[in-house]
């Protein structure tokens, strides 16, 4: 993974909001994540405009107040050293579709403890991409439109919840083959990079219960459910 940001302390923050209540909220977790200086606040349509004299910044982008998807995505594409990260108070899964399709890095919700947000920053900095929710706001529902076919479902269920390829294959009945090319689609379809990324973006779309405890072995575990998918 290639870190964007190497040095906090030196690092240069943007907030892209028009909302003056939420800017405290990022200067608390850029100053636990090591940031010495404050963000420079810029209204959303003026981002483009910001970003392209200063380099490589750590960019955080209202939720509430994006830019229009494809001005989102060329931002991101036309700044690959920068960093950008959605500010959300309210996960949904429209947000989180913008940004697996524009190239987001991270998705953090205002309602995280600030340790734990700023950690998730800092490994967001450090290259990976990290979608963060209130753990008490329930579940995210993915839209519709990522299109998983049912096998792909459970292969990112089983995924979440820490099986094995061949866990997998035994679970439903298939080939480690199979599994391994459900998990290429995945991260085509989902925009992730590795196994670790996958897994925790399905933790954060799933619904999790005890399996029950007299499941039998090999039986794919029907009470893990994605939302609306």
């Amino acid at each position: 993974m290639q870190p964007f940001v190497t040095d906090m302390a030196a690092c240069r923050a943007i907030f892209a909001t028009p909302n003056p209540l939420l800017i405290a909220g990022v200067r608390e977790v850029l100053t636990a994540a090591g940031m010495t200086g404050d963000p420079r606040i810029v209204a959303p349509e003026g981002l483009g405009q910001t970003l392209a004299p200063a380099g490589g910044c750590l960019v955080f982008l209202d939720g509430q107040a994006l830019p229009r998807r494809e001005t989102l995505a060329q931002l991101c594409r036309s700044n690959p050293g920068s960093c950008f990260v959605l500010w959300v108070t309210q996960p949904t899964g429209d947000l989180l579709q913008i940004a697996l399709e524009c190239g987001v890095h991270g998705v953090l919700s205002t309602r995280l403890p600030l340790e734990e947000a700023a950690g998730a920053l800092l490994r967001i900095c450090h290259g990976e991409r990290v979608f963060r929710f209130d753990p008490d706001s329930g579940p995210v529902a993915l839209s519709k439109r990522l299109q998983l076919s049912p096998r792909e479902r459970h292969v990112l269920i089983a995924l979440a919840g820490g099986a094995s390829n061949a866990r997998i294959a035994e679970a439903l009945h298939t080939t480690a083959s199979t599994v391994k090319g459900c998990l290429a689609r995945l991260f085509r379809k989902t925009g992730t990079h590795n196994r670790r990324e996958l897994a925790q973006l399905g933790r954060s779309l799933t619904r999790t219960a005890e399996p029950p405890k007299d499941a039998e072995a090999g039986s794919f575990d029907e009470i893990w459910m994605l939302e609306n998918l």
